[in-house]
């Protein structure tokens, strides 16, 4: 028997992807997301159900507006 050369198996989601746990569509991250920018944060939104699936907040913006009281948790 000889091996294949073609490439059967399901390659790994590439890092770049998101999904939406409720619904379970999934796109690249500059995909079809429905995108909501403001001033301190940046919110992803599912085009099929409409379910956030991510926020990013602007961590410089938001610690310039609280006058040096404002704290970040340590990243891993």
């Amino acid at each position: 028997m000889t091996p294949s050369t073609a490439t059967t198996e399901r390659q790994p989601p590439d890092k770049a992807t998101l999904y939406c746990f409720a619904c379970g569509h999934e796109s690249r991250i500059n995909g079809d997301w429905v995108i909501h920018v403001r001033a301190d944060s940046l919110t992803y939104e599912c085009p099929a159900c409409e379910t956030v699936i991510d926020s990013r907040r602007n961590h410089e913006a938001l610690a310039a507006g609280s006058h040096g009281s404002l704290g970040f948790p340590a990243r891993n």
